[in-house]
């Protein structure tokens, strides 16, 4: 019965996620560009992106690379985490391109 019942609740609190807005939190443009940019990567609206079912949350935060020479290159780096896969995508805040993009096993 206890195996039902967690069962169930991690069944129901899934669910409760699925179909939000994963994007509402960020107000910052920096992270919003990002976000946008991976969206139009995998051919799709912003909005599509952010209430995508399977999606289980975005996450976007800062980040940067030193390069051989050292200068410091701001990125913005964007996870979309789903139930049974995560991909994680680079984007270069200058020019919004993806410079690394990969997407693994969450198990």
């Amino acid at each position: 019965m206890r195996i039902f019942a967690f069962a169930l609740t991690m069944v129901l609190s899934t669910a409760a996620f699925a179909g939000t807005n994963m994007c509402a939190t960020y107000k910052k443009d920096r992270m919003l560009n990002a976000i946008n940019t991976v969206a139009a990567r995998e051919e799709m609206s912003f909005d599509e992106l952010c209430n995508l079912p399977k999606l289980l949350a975005v996450e976007a935060m800062p980040s940067q690379i030193v390069n051989i020479n050292g200068d410091v290159i701001p990125y913005t780096r964007v996870q979309l985490h789903m139930s049974e896969t995560s991909c994680l995508y680079m984007v270069r805040d200058s020019d919004q391109v993806i410079t690394e993009a990969r997407c693994y096993s969450a198990w």
